[in-house]
């Protein structure tokens, strides 16, 4: 390495001739409310008021890592992004502040660390994000702003530090944080706010860093690495992709690698369940090549697939991407993933496992969709697994509350296991020895009838348990009709006794009907007599067997909901959540 290092201001970094270019590798800017109030924080508290002026402290902000030597105007930056991005934007923030304040003259010198001039007098940006969308530029950097609606997750991110910092800098919040850090005892006005404000501009140009240029960009590459190692905070998600990057460095006539993990992120962040990439990365992970932990999948990465390779590194970059299109339908089901009326039942079993909120068997589901995918897994199979599954679950993790200890060890196991066979005959004795494991780690069924009739419960003022009561209903439904075809929606729960007795039980799950909303805003608080002859309109079999059960009784009382709670229970255990 023939690095260079010195100690820089944070305006020495902004007023010099440099361009700073954020590479292509690097990951999004991703800082929350936690890290930009730590900056803030850090602003303020090495602030002081002496003798009736702010003082400013000497404070060191990390370092800076950059490729490209001394003499260079443009430098790429390896270390440092996620802070030199929120400066910017804190600089945006001074600028628009001094401007409402009708101070152009501070505006304009402030906006000069945002934006500097060639020797040909041409404009650039003194922060430059290859790897990042236009918004930037455009919403924040740009002296003229333009009111975009932020989109990706990136832009969110960027968009609320812009506002953080906006609402920080107002007259009021700034000067009560002054007052209380400080104490100098400022009033509201405007010349104190306007002092105040740059008291705060002072401070983060004061900020100290170590600034290290290294002219080599596969060391630049190797100093990322090592300084994760030695503590800084990089996921391996990050440290994955840096190695992808470095191996598949050509970016003519198109930048492949960059494209490629474009489409990956935008899978996983496309729909309304945002993924986040290290959960999809881990999930990937011990789905294909070993269980391990978050913080050693970075280290298997490096014994599993080749550095030096590039026709391995980019399969294995295309088979992330084709993993992430399928962790997407596993995560964020819809009707039009599975628009075949054959596939109906997996959108069902994954969209159960969603409204359960079960993770844990991800992996196992992301390997059986391959399997599917390339031929290897027939449908009927596909669709035994999913079921036995989401019934496992709904008994194991919705109802009993157990403990998901070995589970995710288990599910890798298969997921590994699933994506060794070769042949539908080798893939179903895989899944009848998962159905087989499953069904033993069932809880017993005293452990599942309490927690049934004590956990599925629903009011007006209690909804917690709402939509998986309404999926133990669907699921009721086919039971009774022996089919999948009908998935019916729209249910609303109807209180047999109604909530105004202020009984208990008619919140318990013994006292809950499935109805359309228009039969159950007409039964409302009528006696059960009425409500019957309503409830013989319904079209859910659900309804018409309790009909049939109940029909010729004049009252409904406490009694009935709880044998009824207990018949439901053994309905769900014995015969709807069988796991076969």
């Amino acid at each position: 390495m023939d690095f260079h290092s010195e100690q820089k201001t944070i305006k020495e970094i902004f007023t010099s001739d440099k361009k700073y270019i954020i590479p292509r590798f690097q990951r999004e800017y991703s800082w929350t409310i936690d890290e930009l109030t730590e900056l803030w924080k850090d602003i303020l508290t090495n602030i002081q008021y002496l003798d009736d002026r702010f003082v400013t402290r000497n404070y060191f902000v990390g370092s800076l890592v950059m490729v490209g030597d001394q003499s260079s105007s443009n430098l790429q930056v390896v270390d440092g992004q996620q802070r030199l991005t929120s400066i910017t934007i804190l600089f945006s923030a001074l600028v628009q502040t001094y401007k409402d304040l009708d101070e152009e003259k501070k505006a304009n010198g402030c906006y000069n660390f945002i934006e500097g001039k060639t020797p040909d007098d041409d404009s650039y940006f003194r922060l430059e994000n290859k790897a990042s969308s236009d918004f930037i530029k455009q919403a924040i950097q740009y002296e003229k702003k333009e009111d975009l609606i932020p989109k990706k997750a990136e832009e969110k991110n960027l968009a609320f530090a812009y506002n953080f910092f906006k609402k920080k800098l107002k007259q009021q919040d700034l000067i009560e944080e002054m007052n209380h850090y400080t104490n100098c005892g400022k009033d509201k006005t405007k010349e104190n706010h306007i002092r105040c404000v740059t008291a705060i501009r002072d401070q983060v140009l004061a900020f100290k860093t170590i600034y290290i240029t290294e002219p080599n960009e596969d060391e630049a590459y190797n100093i990322f690495e090592t300084l994760n190692a030695k503590g800084l905070d990089l996921s391996m998600a990050d440290l994955i992709k840096n190695q992808i990057f470095k191996v598949l460095k050509d970016q003519h006539p198109i930048d492949y690698a960059k494209n490629q993990w474009k489409t990956l992120l935008k899978n996983l962040q496309e729909r309304e369940n945002q993924i986040d990439i290290k959960i999809f990365m881990r999930h990937f992970w011990i789905s294909k090549y070993e269980h391990t932990t978050e913080a050693k999948i970075y280290q298997s990465f490096t014994k599993h697939v080749s550095k030096d390779n590039k026709k391995n590194m980019k399969l294995f970059l295309d088979q992330l991407v084709d993993e992430s299109e399928q962790y997407k339908l596993i995560t964020s089901p819809t009707t039009d993933d599975w628009k075949q009326q054959q596939d109906l039942e997996i959108y069902q079993s994954l969209q159960a496992l969603s409204v359960m909120r079960v993770i844990s068997p991800r992996p196992l589901l992301l390997s059986l969709l391959e399997g599917k995918k390339d031929g290897r897994v027939s449908l009927d199979s596909i669709k035994r697994a999913f079921r036995a599954i989401e019934e496992f679950h709904f008994v194991f993790s919705t109802i009993c509350s157990s403990s998901a200890s070995g589970l995710e060890s288990k599910y890798s196991r298969f997921a590994r296991d699933f994506r060794k066979v070769k042949n539908k005959q080798e893939s179903n004795k895989v899944i009848k020895e998962l159905i087989n494991d499953l069904y033993e780690k069932k809880p017993i069924y005293d452990e599942f009838q309490q927690q049934f009739v004590n956990k599925l419960r629903f009011s007006d003022s209690y909804t917690k348990e709402k939509k998986v009561i309404q999926y133990f209903f669907k699921k009721m439904e086919r039971y009774y009709r022996k089919s999948n075809e009908l998935d019916i929606t729209n249910i609303s729960i109807e209180h047999i006794l109604h909530q105004s007795k202020k009984v208990e039980e008619a919140y318990s799950i013994g006292n809950l009907l499935p109805l359309s909303q228009e039969l159950n805003t007409r039964c409302g608080t009528k006696a059960y007599s009425d409500k019957v002859n309503i409830y013989k309109l319904s079209n859910f079999k659900v309804v018409n067997e309790f009909v049939n059960e109940y029909d010729g009784r004049t009252d409904w009382n406490v009694k009935d909901i709880r044998d009824r709670s207990l018949s439901l229970a053994s309905l769900a255990y014995n015969e709807i959540f069988k796991i076969k």
